[in-house]
């Protein structure tokens, strides 16, 4: 009987998980456990989905979350070293994160030709941090507002915006923020200065979702953390979306 339960969960639910989502919760594999009528005791059910972890089967995502990909996500680091250097060289003990709409360009259905890199760091530092990259040829904008993006803002070769740090946002690695937080940030800030339609914007997540695996549930809760609803076409997270432009 064990081993029939066992079997039925991978078989009847994981793998129905498996062809249809890159990402599924554990209340997911619940619910559809409910659904088919397969009666599993929770203690049994939570071992049974770590052995499949260990096999291999399926791979943790974060906190109650499962993904089909094995692989992690490969963050391209280099369009924001130039910056992180420089800002490093002028305020060593700073803290602060940054990223650039470049990494995200393999992405994109129509590639950028243009980036916006943006800062976060203590407010109190904003005006400092935003001289000393002037100073580095960078163009800055500190921390603006619709009615300002409107007025004033245009992408320049080295365009900069500062924003305060966001409390409880996904740490940075040596200031280089990860994808968790640059996913979430970009469709908030996409909406803002309209660097591409909503939808597109919502393809270029769901690709490098499907790229590789990432903390799904440190996405979830930061997206939560910013008062900002994750668009469905991006909650569903379907693996058939993709298009051959990932690949490349």
């Amino acid at each position: 009987m064990k081993e029939s339960k066992k079997s039925a969960l991978t078989h009847n639910v994981i793998q129905k998980l498996k062809t249809q989502q890159t990402y599924f919760s554990y209340e997911e594999i619940k619910a559809l456990l409910e659904k088919e009528k397969i009666e599993i005791t929770p203690s049994s059910l939570k071992s049974y989905v770590h052995e499949l972890t260990q096999k291999k089967i399926i791979f943790d995502a974060g906190k109650g979350w499962y993904s089909t990909l094995e692989k992690d996500f490969i963050l391209n680091k280099k369009p924001v070293q130039q910056i992180i250097r420089k800002v490093k060289m002028k305020l060593p003990l700073l803290e602060f994160s940054c990223w650039s709409t470049e990494q995200i360009n393999s992405f994109t259905h129509h590639l950028l030709t243009k980036f916006i890199t943006i800062v976060y760091t203590d407010t109190d530092f904003i005006n400092n941090t935003a001289e000393h990259l002037e100073e580095a040829g960078f163009t800055v904008f500190k921390n603006p507002d619709k009615a300002e993006i409107k007025k004033h803002f245009k992408i320049a070769s080295k365009t900069v915006v500062l924003r305060p740090n966001i409390s409880k946002q996904p740490e940075p690695i040596e200031n280089y923020a990860p994808i968790e937080k640059i996913l979430v940030d970009f469709l908030i800030e996409n909406r803002k200065f309209s660097i591409m339609e909503d939808m597109e914007a919502e393809g270029v997540v769901n690709n490098a979702l499907n790229s590789g695996k990432i903390n799904i549930s440190a996405f979830f809760s930061y997206a939560k953390r910013r008062e900002f609803h994750i668009p469905e076409s991006i909650n569903q997270i379907q693996i058939n979306i993709i298009p051959e432009i990932v690949g490349k």
